[in-house]
């Protein structure tokens, strides 16, 4: 689920919602305009072809995640001698693109790729297991999460419920001047990050990662449709992606740091789950270094630009966030998960 300052909150498990949107969107005029175009050849005229192909570009690890959702079956299905086990894709891999034009199609994107991103993470060990020759299963029972960072780069990580606890419980401990523009929502919200606990929480800072992914990305198209605005458009719909690395990186951490202090046998299943580890450790790098890049590449560009920029281009919480993450008081934290 992606929320904004800036743009209105949509998220593909809302079944009310959902239905309210197909009605005022041609949404499947969208889908089979994908379907048609050929991979790596967009032939199509309009505005989806045009965004496509950009994104074959600038931002083909974006791409790709429509891709590789795009191609499973609507309905999955692993058999195991007589028992079935199946899952359903949630909605179109165009579904939360908004074609009116180049502007808003450049725009909407992340937030396509952003839902896309958690619609298809938790299909990928169906994927997997539907294709392998082999006789593993999937344990209901415990939390399934996958999480897409480019191909040939996807990570699969099972936990078991009972060591899990809700993120509501973090209000505890957050101090009220650290309760930033997304903590109602995954904090004291009724998201996946209650029933998921940590786990729904580093699904959301995946999912960030890529919206954000491909904002930095196309940031030459962002020159190609603005012109001369072109970096004050690019801040304006970047920095709220961006800062949300500072946000879930301080919730996943105060989640751990609670654990140690209060859940201990969480904290020691999690510290050894390899997967949790692996998973975490590599989307907190990359999301941080997409985010030192994010800030160099202003600074370039503000040299280039015709235009002077001199707005921020964090949001307003980055300060207080930064200044808690550098404080010294997840080093536990940092050691035992992140090194």
């Amino acid at each position: 689920m992606i929320e904004h300052q800036k743009l209105p909150l949509i998220s593909f498990r809302s079944k009310v919602n959902l239905l309210k949107i197909k009605m005022q969107k041609p949404f499947i005029r969208v889908a089979v305009l994908f379907f048609l175009i050929p991979p790596g050849l967009f032939a199509q005229e309009g505005v989806t072809s045009w965004i496509l192909d950009r994104m074959q570009s600038h931002s083909p690890s974006s791409l790709q995640l429509l891709k590789s959702y795009d191609k499973l079956p609507s309905k999955l299905e692993i058999e195991r001698g007589e028992s079935v086990i199946s899952s359903t894709k949630s909605t179109d891999a165009l579904y939360f693109l908004e074609d009116g034009n180049q502007e808003s199609a450049l725009i909407s994107m992340s937030t396509n790729v952003h839902e896309i991103g958690h619609a298809y993470g938790g299909l990928i060990h169906f994927a997997q297991l539907m294709n392998c020759n082999c006789t593993q299963t999937i344990q209901f029972e415990d939390i399934q999460q996958g999480f897409y960072h480019a191909p040939g780069e996807e990570y699969w990580i099972e936990i078991e419920e009972e060591y899990i606890f809700p993120s509501r419980e973090l209000s505890e401990t957050i101090p009220y001047e650290l309760q930033t523009f997304r903590y109602d929502t995954y904090i004291e919200g009724t998201s996946s990050t209650q029933a998921h606990g940590v786990i729904g929480l580093l699904d959301e800072l995946n999912a960030y990662y890529l919206g954000s992914k491909y904002q930095y990305d196309m940031l030459p198209v962002y020159k190609e449709v603005f012109g001369s605005d072109y970096l004050n458009q690019w801040v304006k719909h970047s920095a709220s992606e961006m800062t949300a690395f500072f946000e879930f990186d301080f919730f996943i951490k105060e989640y751990l740091l609670y654990a140690k202090n209060y859940e201990p046998a969480t904290y020691h299943y999690l510290r050894n789950s390899a997967a949790f580890r692996k998973a975490y450790q590599t989307t907190q790098r990359k999301y941080s270094l997409l985010t030192a890049a994010y800030e160099a590449k202003i600074e370039t560009e503000k040299t280039l630009a015709e235009l002077n920029y001199d707005s921020p281009f964090w949001e307003d919480d980055y300060p207080r966030l930064k200044e808690r993450l550098d404080s010294g008081m997840y080093r536990s934290i940092d050691l035992d998960f992140l090194r």
